[in-house]
């Protein structure tokens, strides 16, 4: 099988996916009203399944807006160099 360049999107749904958590949390949290685990439960969880120490690794990530920039940018240029789009068949 043929090794992939260095074009795959895994980071950066990951870091979309933890944006998403992180918005979640931002728009439900209230100091000494809610909880973390609360807030896991009710409206994580249900749909983004996942472990509680997941969900707090990525409520505790540093600069998410900054490593997504980071990796759209990585991701236009290795684009723009050598990627090619493995999963689409060349027709002629």
């Amino acid at each position: 099988m043929e090794k992939k360049s260095g074009c795959s999107k895994r980071r950066l749904n990951h870091l979309k996916h933890c944006k998403n958590v992180i918005s979640i949390v931002n728009a439900h949290y209230q100091e000494g009203y809610t909880t973390y685990a609360g807030i896991f439960r009710t409206f994580v969880e249900p749909f983004y399944p996942m472990h509680y120490n997941t969900f707090m690794k990525i409520v505790n990530m540093p600069n998410i807006e900054n490593q997504l920039n980071e990796e759209l940018e990585r991701i236009k240029l290795s684009t723009e160099t050598t990627c090619e789009d493995f999963y689409q068949p060349t027709l002629f």
